[in-house]
């Protein structure tokens, strides 16, 4: 297993991979986004792992030896409690064709992998399971308290879009340390604006410079309802400007700009 010193976000992933440079590579990239990682070499030590720590994601490889990936989805979907974990399948075949529903898949990740476009369908997988998952409480459950350390408020959902990944794991780390739930990656992914609808976040902060940021912006215009969701673009610097863009942001400016919109809950 590979823990995260980061802190950054919330989740566990389990990869699933024969290759070994890709577990050692991959792994890392996994943990240094701040997710406490575990490995399987095929899918019966997969199908341990998750029995011993239920994953928020899996990334699995169909051609393993032993248990290979098919096989292994069918008895991890067998399995009434693990039935809903996202499940993506990584492929060196490119144009693979497959459905998806039939076989419990919800994306296809090709090799050689682009790292950004990974990590946002990581970080979309991990952040529904996790909203979707009921928390249950049991007579042995306890939970730790710490008298001087006021309780969290839970302050909604906010999108934050931020093509520099160092500036989006600090960003998402200030934000979630005031009490909001985070949905964060490098560029506006083309489900996205579904998303949006569907969560109804208390605000959308688009980086000028990510990928996908105007076709988002456009594409949330042109959407009945969504011009009352708050939505601001900003920029580190002068350069590619969108009209309307709030200019050289910092952190500070945008964390500030949050706590100004009011709450609302999304519909039920």
């Amino acid at each position: 297993m590979i823990r995260s010193t980061s802190g950054m976000k919330e989740g566990r992933v389990l990869l699933v991979d024969d290759e070994p440079m890709v577990r050692e590579t991959l792994g890392q990239v996994l943990s240094d986004e701040g997710y406490v990682v575990d490995l399987a070499v095929d899918g019966v030590a997969a199908l341990e792992r998750v029995r011993a720590a239920r994953p928020d994601a899996i990334l699995l490889d169909l051609m393993m030896p032993n248990m290979n990936g098919r096989q292994f989805l069918a008895a991890l979907r067998a399995e009434p409690a693990y039935a809903a974990v996202p499940v993506m399948i990584m492929t060196a075949v490119h144009g693979l064709e497959l459905n998806l529903s039939t076989i419990g898949v919800s994306e296809v990740v090709e090799k050689p992998f682009n790292v950004d476009e990974l990590l946002n369908k990581v970080a979309l997988a991990v952040y529904r399971s996790r909203e979707s998952r009921p928390r249950r409480v049991t007579p042995y459950e306890t939970t730790p308290v710490t008298l001087d350390a006021a309780p969290k408020q839970d302050r909604g959902v906010v999108i934050l879009i931020e093509h520099d990944r160092g500036q989006l794991q600090q960003l998402d780390a200030l934000l979630s340390s005031s009490g909001y739930s985070v949905v964060s990656m490098t560029r506006a992914l083309d489900q996205l604006s579904r998303l949006a609808r569907a969560l109804r976040p208390r605000a959308i902060l688009l980086d000028s410079r990510s990928e996908g940021t105007r076709e988002l912006v456009r594409d949330l215009a042109d959407t009945s309802g969504m011009e009352l969701m708050p939505i601001l673009v900003y920029s580190r610097g002068a350069d590619d400007r969108i009209p309307g863009t709030l200019e050289h942001a910092t952190d500070a400016d945008l964390v500030a700009y949050v706590a100004s919109v009011p709450e609302r809950k999304p519909p039920r």
